[in-house]
């Protein structure tokens, strides 16, 4: 009777051995399942090494994007610049649109520029106070504050005193009156009379920006 009994004591426990070793990954220790993972093969965002990629700035509006601006008005546009804006005039540039003329000054330097744009019956020199001659019936002054003088020790840029028109729209030409105590001073000439206008500024190169509604 033992002799039976061992040999079925033995046999269960021979049986519990070979199931335990057939399911693999049995209890632990502590009596509690080893946790498993449902994701295989996951890597975190970014490259393969754990590094995030830089994010590509959006670039800037286009020059060349010109919708017909809403609040164009023919009334003084004055906005002041943020302290300390030491910018140089480096480019002039004219070019018609549907419906909008554009004249675009670039600047380099560091800041953000000010400006006073309004409608003069004639264009007065700053400084010498002498008429100057713009071709058109009506002028529209641009001054421009938060500017300086080009550094001596670079070569400063050369602009036209007089850039023209492209011929298809209102402006006449841009006459440059040049820098005086921080302001650097155009005159827009326009072929008709005073037309609504809208001012604003666009990043990278700064450049401020006067559309005139035809």
């Amino acid at each position: 009777m033992r002799s039976a009994l061992s040999a079925v004591v033995v046999g269960t426990a021979l049986s519990l051995l070979v199931a335990g070793c057939a399911g693999g990954g049995g209890p632990s220790p502590g009596g509690t399942a080893s946790p498993t993972s449902s994701v295989t093969g996951a890597t975190p965002s970014g490259a393969a090494d754990g590094t995030v990629p830089a994010v590509t700035p959006a670039p800037p509006p286009a020059e060349d994007q010109v919708p017909v601006p809403p609040d164009a008005s023919t009334d003084r546009d004055v906005q002041s610049p943020v302290a300390g804006s030491r910018l140089v005039l480096t480019a002039v540039r004219t070019a018609s649109h549907p419906g909008v003329d554009r004249v675009v000054f670039e600047y380099a330097g560091s800041g953000s520029p000010g400006w006073t744009v309004e409608y003069v019956d004639r264009a007065i020199g700053q400084g010498s106070g002498e008429r100057v001659t713009v071709a058109g019936r009506s002028i529209l002054r641009v001054s421009m504050t938060g500017t300086t003088y080009p550094d001596p020790a670079t070569t400063p840029p050369q602009i036209p005193q007089r850039v023209p028109g492209d011929g298809q729209g209102i402006v006449t030409e841009v006459v440059q009156n040049g820098t005086f105590e921080g302001d650097t001073v155009s005159f827009v000439g326009l072929s008709g009379e005073r037309r609504p206008f809208a001012v604003h500024t666009l990043p990278s190169p700064t450049r401020v920006i006067v559309d005139i509604v035809r």
